[in-house]
């Protein structure tokens, strides 16, 4: 059976689609027999979509999952041991825009194929004036404005990098109020502080919920800052639902979306 590709799509800009519309794709589905089977694989060659030149070093993550290759000096990368079901793939090369594809894999297939990323065009502009800042820095000086607070955790992108944790649930592990769970299936993030003892806290991804869609196991790749507010009382109300109080986990990514 031919496997089902969906491409989503982007900005033309640099900026990608937000990563909760992405994830709304899901990655369950499989059935029981398929879900013990870990014969599929997806390879490919990362390529420059006006030069169809190969990509060199460009990181290919599946997210929601642990999985993070990079493409090698002829553009290919390759993740084997694969689940039969939907994938959603990120990938990202620096000078080129982020791209995002769902690639869907039967119990023994391999999918082969081509991902072009096209380049980022930079322009001079002809004078220089002052602006209102772009979305992203809005987006960074309110998170700088609720860090000034000291209400919750606050990552910065310079700590993620520092670290060098792959994914979210290695960044949150060893901090205050959080407790990170892991076992062969994934991690898990649970608060401590909240009323109700250790539950799972909500998440946001770019100012959107992403409960369905979103857990510890998710790649650090593309994500800029993190606020964790560990109960309710520490959560400001932009991010607050009426059914829980077990506080949230706020992740902004650098594909955040204009409003």
């Amino acid at each position: 059976m031919l496997p089902s590709i969906l491409y989503l799509g982007v900005l033309a800009s640099h900026r990608a689609l937000p990563l909760a519309l992405i994830l709304g794709a899901g990655l369950s589905g499989a059935s029981p027999c398929a879900a013990q089977d870990l014969t599929a694989a997806i390879s490919g060659r990362v390529v420059d979509s006006l030069s169809q030149a190969p990509i060199v070093g460009a990181q290919v993550a599946i997210l929601g999952t642990k999985r993070l290759a990079s493409s090698d000096s002829s553009g290919r990368f390759s993740h084997a041991g694969l689940k039969a079901g939907p994938y959603v793939f990120q990938i990202r090369a620096p000078g080129y825009q982020a791209r995002t594809w769902v690639l869907r894999v039967g119990e023994g297939e391999v999918v082969s194929q081509d991902f072009a990323l096209p380049p980022i065009a930079y322009t001079l502009p002809p004078v220089t004036r002052e602006g209102t800042p772009g979305i992203m820095a809005g987006r960074l000086r309110d998170f700088e404005r609720r860090r000034a607070t000291g209400r919750g955790v606050f990552i910065t992108e310079e700590e993620i990098r520092r670290t060098e944790a792959p994914t979210l649930g290695e960044l949150l592990r060893a901090r205050a109020g959080v407790r990170v769970i892991c076992n062969s299936v994934g991690c898990t993030a649970q608060m401590t502080r909240a009323a109700t003892a250790a539950c799972r806290p909500d998440f946001f991804v770019d100012g959107l919920s992403a409960n369905f869609s979103t857990n510890a196991n998710l790649p650090t790749v593309g994500i800029v800052a993190v606020e964790v507010y560990r109960s309710g009382s520490e959560a400001p109300v932009e991010f607050l639902r009426a059914d829980t109080d077990c506080g949230a986990i706020v992740i902004w990514t650098r594909s955040a979306p204009n409003p």
